[in-house]
């Protein structure tokens, strides 16, 4: 170990162990002349004698130098310290890569970053590889709905699960005695789900098998946050009630901080709180399921075992599982999005740009290096030696673009932190917008790996040259840089470039598809106000119309609110998926496709959004009274299943497909509204709307007012004084869930177009490059074909039709990789075919003008010169 300490010692301070070498040596020099001095020989003679007696000076001190520092380290050492004075000597070269692949590594890390925090991290619980949740197998993996008994069966016949929970989220209205009413998310959850995650309660105790049974005394356990927030942290609150929409509960526990399992839930009851729990119906799939694999088992060995298990389910039961099926996925799932998977390709590809247009400015360099290189190699240095040295200048390049493009992802990371601000991720996502040991791994492999992509190529290429020619001959003219390798790298550069065009212009279109169908609905002054209605008062349907219409009926005397309504769900939110059957004819099988937003609105909500019907009339008030069924489709709705018959008079029925206990609601068409966007972050949706008298479950106040703050104000106010027991709660302008709902679109179609934009830059550089060193390298024939009689025109000629090949195979690669990039972000495309004509022409257009500007400035440049100046060119 000292050994090894004074080597690293000698390595770090050289120059002062060489200076003191040196000195040695000259001591033992003077040393001998001084004796043939004192023999009687003349000083001159002595000098020359002792030196001769000594030998080389510069294999001494090698010599020596190889018993202190091992060779291979000290040969190292002497690279990289050339290769900084080269970085430095040759400052604007050393800059211009630098930046170049600063770039790109600053976005690669950046997509990584987040894609870490949002997936490869996992749940923040033990053994996070290990949580599963399931699916319905389909390619998009739709989360699935289960029921009671299917989760028993699954429990009972499968090995590969140590434990399966359920739940179903909802939001629980809350109470105490000298409280105000509160509204918090939660879940009413199997007694497994903590145990599924390997979680405790930090206060109190975990559910038990029996707090599931039917009849089973209500008991909750609390989330951090409310039991901070609402009780102060009291570490007495195990033991005491609390009352959980309208039922007394006695608290058992209180979870960890940070802890919000499955999704963002800040209390938990046990499903048997549930009203309305249907244990046995098979066909009332209200749940949502997750399980822990056993220690050992793949996740591809529980899928084998689950579909036997659906396979089997569905021979026995075919009129509720015929077309039921599961499959299983890491809980985070999300990590096969399409979305992701697109960002990762699309920041690639902009590294592969950047190491080419950096590969490319090495290759021109080349030129003026090959005369040093083969010097080299006059001299002894092997082509192994030469590749080394070569290579050890690319690491150094990546290794400084890498800690500046570190840096640029910090700022990045930061700005879609910004971008994303007030969107309801889940509980896992928060607080880890950060970089961990992933990340910095992830820089440094990038960093090599981009060293060798741009490095490689111009290594071996110098490398080859041949010495004596390299010597003899000039170097600008017969050492430039390998055309070949230089077009092949200019038909990657075209052709990444074009496929992250086409990605960005397809997401683009997207969003302003979306943007133009949000226009269509004017939520500028609009409010939405969600209603709890006090359980204890409001038991029936009826009851909750009608307070719904006292509360309507109130609000419209008020000269201030323009337009009141109630819903449902407003749009941009959501909102259930229910099976459509038109004319009466039942299908034949469980179509997926034939499904629509089903929304419930009473009269006003149209007038409320600023829109008229394209169509038929709007609701009256007797709508949705027996013998009055009406409903209002949307026109998604009418060219996705009607074409071009008139859907006026048609009669469907529309079903909740996870209840078959929940009667149908069959009707005519009476309208038709035009496309306002239901679901959220979907391409545009068709929606039925039904008279809020046909399903009034739930309702969400929409207001319209010029002062959104003061109409606030009155609507809790007034609805207070119509029941004091109600909970008003969630009170957010409209706009503010329209543009929520569509930040995926906006945050990810930026994403895409900037990282289209700098592969675009990056390849119409690196073409500006190419065949500007092109020009300077041919400017005597240049001004030998000028002197002959050569017009400007052919010598501009000269250069294009050089180049024309490489633009042409870059564009039809591009064009080959752009179909592949519209399939891949297809789920994120609204009203925009994957291989939309205008956005492939129009940017392979755009892409071939730019590449072919960047090819005739530098030609034109070409065929403006002297022919006098460039004869005498050197």
């Amino acid at each position: 170990m000292r050994d090894f300490i004074r080597r690293i010692r000698q390595l770090i301070h050289w120059r002062r162990f060489d200076d003191d070498l040196a000195e040695e040596m000259a001591f033992h020099r003077d040393m001998a002349a001084r004796e043939r001095e004192e023999q009687g020989i003349d000083p001159n003679a002595a000098v020359r004698a002792a030196h001769r007696t000594f030998g080389s000076g510069a294999l001494a001190a090698d010599q020596a130098r190889d018993v202190w520092i091992p060779v291979g380290l000290r040969d190292l050492s002497a690279d990289v310290r050339f290769a900084f004075r080269l970085m430095w000597r040759e400052r604007a070269f050393t800059a211009t890569a630098v930046s170049t692949l600063a770039l790109a590594i600053g976005m690669s890390n950046t997509v990584y970053t987040v894609v870490n925090a949002m997936i490869l991290r996992g749940l923040p619980v033990a053994h996070p590889d290990r949580i599963v949740m399931f699916n319905d197998g389909s390619p998009n993996s739709q989360v699935l709905n289960v029921s009671y008994r299917d989760v028993e069966d699954w429990r009972a016949a499968t090995a590969s699960f140590a434990e399966i929970g359920l739940f179903s989220n909802t939001m629980f209205t809350i109470g105490d005695e000298g409280r105000s009413p509160d509204v918090v998310g939660g879940s009413y959850v199997s007694t497994s789900i903590f145990r599924l995650v390997e979680e405790r309660p930090m206060l109190g105790r975990d559910f038990l098998p029996a707090d599931e049974q039917a009849g089973a005394a209500p008991v909750v356990i609390l989330g951090y946050s409310v039991w901070t927030s609402r009780y102060g942290s009291d570490p007495s609150i195990v033991g005491k009630t609390m009352r959980v929409n309208n039922t007394r509960a006695t608290i058992i526990g209180v979870m960890p901080r940070g802890f919000r399992f499955p999704l963002v839930d800040d209390l938990w009851l046990p499903v048997s709180a549930m009203s309305g729990l249907q244990r046995d119906k098979r066909d009332v799939r209200q749940f949502r399921a997750g399980g822990r694999l056993v220690e050992g088992i793949s996740m591809s060995h529980a899928q084998a075992e689950l579909a036997a298990l659906t396979e089997r389910l569905a021979r026995e039961y075919p009129a509720t599982n015929r077309n039921f099926r599961a499959a299983v996925l890491p809980y985070t799932g999300t990590a096969t999005h399409p979305m992701f998977l697109s960002l990762f390709g699309a920041v690639s590809c902009v590294l592969l740009v950047a190491c080419a247009n950096v590969s490319n400015l090495l290759l021109a360099r080349s030129g003026r290096r090959s005369r040093e290189i083969s010097v080299r190699t006059a001299l002894g240095a092997t082509r192994w030696r030469v590749v080394r040295q070569l290579l050890i200048e690319s690491v150094l390049l990546a290794s400084i673009a890498g800690a500046l493009g570190f840096i640029l992802s910090v700022a990045g990371v930061k700005a879609f932190a910004y971008s994303v601000r007030g969107i309801n991720f889940a509980y896992w996502y928060n607080e880890r917008w950060t970089m961990d040991h992933r990340v910095f791994a992830f820089v440094c492999g990038v960093c090599v790996a981009s060293a060798f992509l741009f490095g490689l190529v111009p290594a071996i290429h110098l490398s080859r040259r041949d010495v004596h020619d390299a010597i003899k001959q000039d170097a600008r003219t017969t050492a430039g840089p390998s055309h070949v390798w230089a077009d092949v790298l200019l038909v990657a550069e075209i052709g990444f470039a074009l496929m992250l065009l086409v990605g960005a212009g397809l997401m683009m279109r997207s969003f302003l598809a979306i943007y133009r169908s949000d226009l269509t609905a004017d939520a500028s002054q609009v409010m939405t106000v969600s209603l709890r209605p006090p359980p204890a008062k409001v038991t029936t349907a009826d009851e909750r119309l009608a307070m719904y219409r006292r509360i309507e009926a109130r609000l419209r005397t008020n000269p201030a609110l323009a337009a009141v309504t109630v819903a449902s769900a407003p749009p941009y939110i959501g909102a259930p998926m229910w099976r459509i059957e038109l004319d009466r004819r039942r299908q034949t099988s469980e179509d997926p496709t034939r499904r629509a937003s089903f929304v419930t609105i009473d009269r006003g909500y149209f007038e409320t959004l600023d829109v008229r019907l394209v169509r038929g009339r709007p609701f009256t008030d007797d709508d949705g009274m027996p013998g009055h069924e009406a409903v209002i489709v949307n026109q998604q709705f009418v060219t996705m299943f009607f074409g071009d018959v008139d859907p006026i008079g048609q009669r469907l029925c529309a079903s909740n497909p996870d209840n078959r206990t929940v009667a149908s609601l069959c009707a005519p068409i009476v309208g038709v509204s035009p496309t306002v966007r239901q679901q959220f972050m979907s391409d545009l949706d068709p929606v039925v709307y039904f008279p809020l008298r046909a399903n009034p479950i739930s309702g969400m106040l929409l207001i319209r007012s010029a002062d959104l703050h003061s109409a606030a104000t009155i609507v809790r106010s007034e609805v207070q004084a119509i029941e004091p027991d109600i909970v008003v709660w969630r009170l957010m302008p409209l706009e503010t869930w329209m543009e929520q709902s569509r930040w995926g679109h906006r945050v990810f179609g930026t994403m895409f177009t900037v990282f289209a934009v700098i592969a675009l830059v990056l390849s119409a550089v690196g073409i500006y490059a190419v065949t500007a060193y092109s020009v300077v390298e041919r400017t005597k024939e240049i001004g030998i074909r000028m002197a002959l009689g050569a017009r400007a025109s052919r010598v501009m000629a000269l250069f294009v039709r050089r180049k024309l090949p490489a633009l042409g195979a870059g564009l039809a690669l591009g064009m080959g990789g752009a179909f592949g990039v519209g399939r891949l972000v297809r789920s994120m495309l609204v009203q925009t075919s994957p291989t939309d004509a205008l956005t492939l022409t129009s940017l392979g257009g755009l892409l071939a003008g730019v590449a072919m500007l960047a090819v005739v400035v530098p030609a034109l440049r070409a065929s403006r010169i002297d022919p006098t100046v460039a004869l005498r060119h050197e």
